[in-house]
């Protein structure tokens, strides 16, 4: 150990940034290898045990020769904790590799790959859109990555649900974005006399979501329409209307009127649900704010105040909302009437 240089480095001030560094890039190489590892089939077939250099060579299709090559790669893992190597060979190692290693967890590499790609260039291209007052547009997300990353909040907005649909008894129910349709399944399920209309703009989404409610036997209580919930006439038919995820692709300046629209779809002491990430949470959701305040038609996440504010604004008299996710993230339901 050369104490004198350890010694300089400790007198140039420089010690703390640069153990900073040192825990930085190895929290972001860990993620970019965890990535790259799952999408490789490396985590899924470590799951089974224990495999040497050349059956995971074998795995990946790697031609002879390149061994030397697919060490190198794999002591990455190694050397950020989540693999190991012994006499078995390479092993999953991390609490992370092993969760990645099952299906069941694909939401949670939805959100690496969020981190190593859409966030990293998000951030990275923030100074430079705003330099040349450039916006980004809807087309430049992965709509399919953030449709699986959004799983992870699936069990708040269900705690929100069944807040508010009742076991038993007729009841409808307006949800604006439907997505994948899996909080119209919830719905139904909940409530053997629901019936549910979801709306989704993208028609791909949408025939998804058609797939998924006949594959799931609720087809006949649950329809999906290919439609802009603004185009749509208020009715007043609704006991119910949700937003899940989504009020941020809407500008600051257009939420009092579009809830003021949905509005006119509740029956009397109907309800409206709205379930958002809000400022102020993790660097994910500072993030997602970031990307709603840059992308065209959208806009920042609100605070919980501002949110409750526009709903009375919109002509709700009874505006409350509720931290779903505390003390972990800041994810609220806000209930209007």
């Amino acid at each position: 150990m050369n104490l004198n240089a350890i010694w300089q480095v400790a007198k140039s001030g420089r010690m703390g940034a640069l153990r900073s560094l040192a825990g930085v890039m190895s929290e972001y190489t860990r993620a970019c290898f965890l990535v790259a590892a799952a999408h490789a089939g490396v985590l899924r077939g470590l799951a089974g045990g224990p495999l040497s250099l050349e059956q995971l060579a074998a795995r990946l299709g790697a031609q002879d020769g390149v061994q030397a090559e697919l060490a190198a790669w794999l002591d990455v893992g190694v050397s950020v904790g989540e693999l190991g190597v012994g006499p078995r060979g390479y092993r999953l190692e991390g609490a992370l590799a092993r969760a990645l290693a099952d299906a069941e967890n694909d939401d949670v590499l939805a959100m690496l790959e969020e981190l190593t790609d859409l966030h990293h260039r998000l951030v990275f291209d923030a100074p430079g859109l705003v330099q040349r007052s450039e916006r980004l547009s809807l087309s430049d997300q992965r709509g399919d990555v953030v449709a699986r990353s959004s799983r992870m909040l699936e069990p708040f907005v269900r705690a929100a649900l069944e807040r508010v649909v009742p076991k038993r008894g007729a009841f409808r129910v307006l949800e604006v974005g439907c997505g994948s349709g899996t909080y119209l399944r919830h719905m139904t399920e909940q409530n053997p006399e629901l019936e549910v209309v979801g709306l989704e703009l993208q028609p791909v989404v949408a025939e998804q979501a058609r797939e998924n409610l006949r594959r799931w036997g609720v087809s006949q209580r649950a329809d999906v329409c290919t439609e802009d919930v603004r185009d749509r006439k208020p009715d007043g038919s609704f006991d119910l209307v949700t937003l899940h995820n989504n009020i941020y692709y809407f500008r600051v300046d257009d939420r009092a009127q579009l809830l003021a629209h949905l509005r006119g779809f509740l029956r009397p002491r109907g309800t409206l649900l709205c379930t958002t990430a809000t400022r102020g949470g993790s660097p994910s959701v500072s993030v997602l704010n970031l990307w709603g305040a840059l992308t065209e038609g959208c806009g920042p996440l609100p605070t919980p105040e501002e949110l409750c504010a526009t709903l009375r604004q919109a002509g709700f008299a009874d505006a409350t909302s509720e931290n779903l996710a505390a003390p972990f993230e800041q994810f609220h339901a806000f209930y209007a009437m």
